[in-house]
């Protein structure tokens, strides 16, 4: 809801806008900025590769677990309440981790940053819809989205630069004054809202089993070569965290407001957009933590010439996105997705050629390939997904497709890591060079990201379809 008189006013709803898109901004940003960043930090800090995993891990699981809570309570306490907080959240998340001292502290901060990160993210784009008329809400989107793009875009040059000429750690220090701004732009200009009919219960059983579960199985995964993939440690924490997930499962079918509704996966094309999206989203975040290591120990390449080079990955969508909806259109939201998950496939079945060592001329047509794709399948795959639900769904929909998303880079890049980690040290125990070593790993972890991607791209192609037209079932249902 929002505050009565505050829509007619046009400068003060472009300023809600502008504080709702810089938080976004900021959190994008972020995701594009850190992977330039990492060969440094495990330089300083002495990090192993699994702590640098954890660096981004702990950062995504927690924007996972979080999402959906903090965007009901936005509903319940105040959006702007809430969207306020998590500026507070992700900026002291980034002063922690711009003076760690070591990788736990960083860790720490990315923590911190990611509960913030998901307030953010649950909120920003229903404070910027709240602002604006339905006529002119796609517009503000547009608009919204755009930011987003351009954030992804810029990062890799951003971070180069940062970490060239001053240090990692200013990469953290960016993000402040940006909060700030949004922080001072929202208390001034936009109303509080809330949903009075959102109720007061939350789903503390849930969040609990599912952050507890999630948690043990990317330990799992990701301690699982130090500790030995058949030790008890292993196989009882993946046990474990697989037992909390099937509780947390049972929880959501008895709560009376779940965080996560199983139902909304009946419809085939929303199971087929976040199916697209997990894999997509899922291999970007495993992609981009080892394409700028690979970059630069492998190729020895500056972090500024680096952050040039994995351009065609994040770039194409900025050129992409504006035509999409209209390509979309044209062709359908399932040819278009299709394409799109199967150029991803295409560029990541070029990336396993990294095995033994592979120059950048030679990655370049993945890296472009998997850029398409995002471009195409990014702003198609949630249009598809929400298109295929009831409107009174749209809100829950649109919670449960973030939390997958981020639930996505968790556990791929865990899943990557396991067998990039595996491959890697055992070349390196049997006297094989750092490079090839490295490269080998890439090329095993390119290998299971392309799997996922092939799967990604059947589901899209078997279940996702275009938004009905009037008159038509608003959506096809399958029973799992």
């Amino acid at each position: 809801m929002s505050a009565p008189g505050f829509v007619g006013e046009d400068t003060r709803r472009w300023w809600v806008l502008t504080g709702a898109s810089t938080g976004l901004f900021i959190l994008m940003l972020d995701s594009t900025t850190l992977p330039l960043a990492l060969t440094s930090i495990r330089l300083e800090l002495g990090a192993s590769t699994s702590g640098l995993q954890w660096v981004q891990n702990v950062y995504l699981l927690t924007m996972a677990a979080l999402v959906i809570t903090f965007g009901r309570l936005g509903d319940m306490l105040g959006r702007k309440r809430i969207f306020q907080l998590g500026l507070l959240g992700f900026a002291a998340g980034s002063v922690i981790s711009a003076t760690a001292g070591s990788v736990a502290q960083l860790i720490g901060g990315r923590v911190v940053q990611g509960a913030g990160g998901a307030a953010l993210l649950a909120l920003s784009l229903a404070i910027a819809n709240l602002a604006f008329s339905p006529e002119e809400r796609p517009r503000a989107v547009g608009i919204w989205a755009a930011v987003s793009a351009i954030a992804l875009a810029i990062g890799p040059l951003v971070g180069g630069i940062a970490v060239e000429l001053v240090s990692w750690r200013l990469i953290f220090w960016l993000v402040v004054p940006f909060a700030a701004l949004a922080l001072a732009i929202m208390a001034i200009a936009a109303p509080e809202s809330r949903d009075e009919t959102a109720g007061t219960r939350l789903d503390v059983p849930g969040l609990l089993t599912l952050t507890l579960g999630l948690t043990a199985v990317v330990l799992a995964l990701v301690q699982g070569k130090q500790w030995g993939w058949g030790s008890a440690a292993t196989l009882g924490t993946l046990a474990a965290g697989l037992g909390l997930l099937a509780v947390f499962w049972v929880v959501e079918h008895h709560v009376s407001a779940p965080m996560v509704n199983f139902s909304l996966f009946r419809s085939g094309p929303y199971l087929g957009a976040t199916a697209a999206a997990f894999a997509l989203v899922g291999s970007y975040w495993a992609l981009m933590f080892y394409l700028p290591q690979y970059i630069q120990l492998v190729l020895d390449h500056s972090v500024l010439l680096s952050g040039l080079l994995v351009l065609p990955v994040t770039a194409p969508m900025v050129a992409i996105s504006p035509f999409a909806g209209r390509l979309g259109a044209r062709v359908g939201a399932r040819t278009l997705m299709t394409f799109g998950m199967a150029c991803a496939t295409v560029g990541m079945l070029v990336l396993t050629r990294a095995e033994g060592g592979i120059g950048y001329v030679g990655m370049l047509p993945g890296l472009l390939l998997f850029g398409v794709a995002l471009g195409l399948v990014f702003a198609t795959m949630s249009a598809a997904a929400m298109a295929a639900l009831p409107p009174e769904k749209a809100g829950v929909a649109s919670g449960v497709l973030a939390m997958n998303r981020t639930l996505a880079g968790a556990i791929l890049l865990a899943a990557g890591g396991a067998i990039f980690q595996h491959i890697e040290l055992e070349q390196r125990r049997d006297g094989t060079s750092f490079d090839v070593a490295f490269a080998d790993g890439l090329a095993g972890a390119a290998w299971l990201l392309a799997g996922v991607l092939a799967l990604g791209t059947l589901l899209t192609w078997l279940y996702v379809r275009s938004a009905p037209a009037a008159g038509e079932p608003h959506h096809r249902r399958f029973h799992l």
